[in-house]
């Protein structure tokens, strides 16, 4: 049985729609009735009735204000105003307010009940949908883990909608995940509900989210303040002490290292999870970061690892400049660690020089031969010290930049202006990605992004977003266009998850701001 309020302030017809109707026929429950919006109000918020039928002109409080206040006690009710034909005027209102219909008196009881059942059954079908979400909210989470750990998805994943689509905003800046490993010896799946429930109690004040990695592991993704690591080793040792004295089991916290990017919370699970694989190590039962899991020794070998890898990026990315610091900064880390011997440094050299052959052949226009590859090639395999090898790649370097200068000063029109121009016809583009970007104005998706930074200051997605949100509120301005097709106008097949955009970016739902501007 369903629950239905009725909510009329003239008693006469406030009787006949409760007496005359034959409810409980057809499967609902006459749950209470109101004489105006602000008794009506407690009731709804106490019986939660998934059918509201009210008129509109009412005193003390008319129906659409409490209409806009039953989205907050009872957001799943369906309402059904009632009014005559000289105030339907109000009709715009209520659509606005996603009222589920608006019937002009009199109505027959017939029409009111095949009203009050249609909006019954699309109540019943958004719970159904709602637990099914809720049901799969699980294998969700631990299908984005799983993705998360694979090595290279972190560039096919956008890691921001991912999250949007399990429901979950980080406002940041900063970002890192916390790791909490548990082993039962009961129920596993009783004992895995109460550690969520600790770990959500917990962090309940902070802006964070308690995600499930596997059957015996959450994962605390956490929005920081900024990137001081001691707050959250803070909140790691008071999860582990609330834990451990509430739910008197023993269990293993890790966290990673601190991110101000949302996409590099990938690196922060993964460091969690490198410092959990080393638990029975380093010891079960305690509180491990990153940093514990890497000796000294160690920390200078990763360096190096490290140094190599964002030179690599550096020059993938058109960074000359960037790519000659990394390289003076990676002599310097040979040089105090002394882990490389002469064998291991011409591999080095021959891997970074034929990085630069390729960008220099590539910048350079002229092609005139200005050096012999393969000369360049044989001084390599001939060098005998660790200078010369940084000589030579310090040359070829210089090269490069000379011959990117010689062509942007050709070309002012950047690749960052032509993406510009192709995002400001194509905004409504649903695919609209970096890499679909990137293979439009055939640039590799890591350079652009990186050009958009260093170039105008800001990043694609926030462009695209700004973009997206302008067009947007000229449409809501215009008052004739619905929320959903503005949505689909502006690239998101979504309408929920846009008007969480729209109001992040504005301040306002897509319906204030129509109402207000």
């Amino acid at each position: 049985m369903h629950k239905v309020i009725v909510v009329e302030d003239d008693r006469i017809i406030r009787r006949g729609l409760c007496k005359a109707i034959p409810w409980e026929e057809n499967g609902f429950i006459l749950a209470g009735e109101a004489a105006d919006g602000a008794v009506a109000l407690d009731l709804i918020k106490k019986e939660q009735p998934q059918v509201v039928v009210s008129d509109i002109n009412m005193p003390f409080m008319n129906g659409l204000e409490m209409a806009k206040q039953v989205k907050e006690v009872s957001p799943d009710t369906k309402i059904i105003f009632l009014t005559g034909y000289e105030e339907f005027k109000y009709a715009q209102e209520a659509i606005k307010l996603r009222a589920f219909d608006y019937l002009l008196k009199p109505v027959t009881g017939e029409l009111l009940l095949q009203k009050a059942k249609e909006a019954a059954a699309e109540w019943e079908e958004k719970v159904l949908k709602d637990k099914r979400f809720h049901e799969s909210l699980p294998l969700l989470q631990q299908h984005f883990f799983q993705r998360l750990a694979e090595e290279g998805s972190s560039q096919q994943m956008d890691i921001e909608q991912e999250l949007a689509n399990l429901g979950i905003q980080m406002a940041g800046p900063y970002f890192s995940v916390i790791l909490m490993q548990y082993n039962s010896e009961g129920e596993v799946q009783d004992f895995k509900d109460q550690m969520m429930q600790l770990a959500e109690a917990l962090f309940a004040s902070l802006d964070s989210i308690v995600m499930e990695v596997s059957m015996n592991q959450l994962a605390i993704l956490v929005s920081l303040e900024n990137d001081f690591d001691g707050t959250k080793a803070m909140l790691a040792q008071e999860l582990f002490d609330f834990v451990k004295q509430k739910a008197k089991q023993p269990v293993t916290i890790c966290y990673g290292r601190t991110y101000a990017n949302l996409f590099e919370i990938r690196k922060a699970f993964l460091e969690a999870c490198l410092a959990m694989d080393l638990r029975h190590i380093m010891g079960t039962g305690r509180v491990i970061s990153f940093e514990d899991t890497v000796s000294k020794v160690e920390q200078q070998e990763n360096e190096i690892v490290e140094l190599q890898v964002k030179m690599e990026n550096q020059i993938k990315l058109g960074l000359p400049d960037k790519a000659k610091q990394t390289l003076e900064n990676l002599h310097q880390a040979i040089l105090e660690t002394k882990a490389m011997g002469l064998a291991d440094v011409r591999v080095l050299a021959l891997k970074f020089s034929t990085m630069l052959f390729f960008e220099i052949e590539k910048w350079n226009e002229e092609q005139t031969g200005s050096f012999n590859s393969s000369e360049m090639y044989q001084d390599i395999v001939g060098v005998q010290t660790l200078p010369e090898v940084i000589e030579i790649l310090n040359e070829l370097i210089q090269r490069w930049s000379e011959a990117m200068s010689k062509r942007k000063g050709k070309n002012q029109f950047s690749h960052v202006d032509q993406a510009i121009e192709y995002m400001k016809e194509n905004y409504q583009d649903r695919g609209l990605t970096l890499q679909k970007l990137a293979d439009v104005i055939h640039v590799s998706t890591p350079y652009l992004s990186n050009l958009f930074k260093v170039e105008k200051g800001f990043n694609f997605g926030d462009y695209l977003l700004e973009l997206r949100m302008k067009k947007a509120m000229e449409l809501l301005q215009e008052g004739k266009v619905k929320t959903s097709e503005v949505s689909d106008r502006v690239g998101y097949s979504n309408p929920q998850y846009f008007s969480i955009c729209f109001k992040k970016y504005t301040g306002y739902t897509p319906a204030e701001y129509r109402k207000n501007f």
